[in-house]
């Protein structure tokens, strides 16, 4: 053990930081190591940009035990991370709205399904804001608000195109400054081809944007934790954002 931490202490920064969160994470037994892997790269990215805040986001929150990981998660990144965390959950509450058409997959998921008990969730919550509605009226009003850090990580488990193609409002209706140049987003529902479902969602704002795309990024050292579904991981890029181009590692030195 005592090996591997030296190996780890000799990257430099932020790329430090990620790997010891990483093996930390496996001895903390989070359930959601995907999750995580999100979190502390965002995390990582923020410090190097000079962001003292950071905003996590979750879309699809049902009974709430991802939001719940989310937020033990935040909490403990934070007691060695340079920032802090705001981490908000998006839900209509109710459950799965009504499928819009067949690039909804209506075939696997049905009206209703993941409800929320939002009392009972409310008073588990510790620290994430819970916003409650249709994600197309939800995240215009959201973004309209302002946001005290900018967004780092999304996890995204809406399930349909339709909702998804509405959370992704998060990425094309708001400002420079609300968010990271660079997102690390987590995408629960990819079991479709690519002419519906999530697929299609994510197809369709690449086509639709052109200095703003949502690309699927493997890590080769997460190719060997299945746990962390790495194959489940995209990564959001603005290239026109004012701060895409600054850097955010250092040399390593050799």
């Amino acid at each position: 053990m005592r090996e591997i931490v030296d190996k780890i202490m000799a990257y430099p920064y932020p790329l430090r930081f990620a790997l010891w969160h990483k093996l930390r994470s496996k001895q903390r037994g989070f359930t959601r190591q995907h999750y995580y892997n999100c979190v502390v790269r965002a995390a990582a990215e923020a410090a190097a940009l000079g962001h003292e805040g950071l905003t996590v986001v979750e879309f699809g929150v049902a009974s709430g035990q991802g939001l719940l990981e989310l937020e033990r998660i935040c909490s403990y990144v934070e007691k060695t991370a340079p920032v802090r965390f705001d981490v908000v959950g998006f839900d209509t509450g109710m459950g799965l709205p009504p499928p819009t058409d067949y690039r909804d997959t209506p075939w696997k998921w049905q009206e209703g399904w993941y409800d929320m008990d939002v009392g009972k969730l409310k008073r588990s919550l510790a620290r994430a804001k819970l916003v409650l509605g249709p994600v197309a009226e939800t995240v215009p009003r959201f973004l309209a608000e302002g946001l005290s850090s900018p967004m780092g990580a999304i996890m995204f488990d809406l399930d349909y195109f339709s909702s998804t193609t509405d959370a992704f409002g998060i990425f094309s209706q708001s400002r420079a400054e609300d968010r990271l140049p660079r997102i690390f987003c987590y995408f629960d529902d990819l079991g479709s081809i690519e002419d519906v479902g999530v697929p299609r969602a994510i197809a369709d704002f690449n086509a639709a944007h052109e200095a703003k795309k949502v690309r699927q990024r493997m890590y080769w050292r997460d190719l060997r934790d299945p746990y962390a579904l790495p194959w489940k991981i995209y990564e959001f890029h603005d290239f026109r954002h004012p701060d895409y181009m600054r850097p955010v590692r250092k040399q390593k030195q050799t």
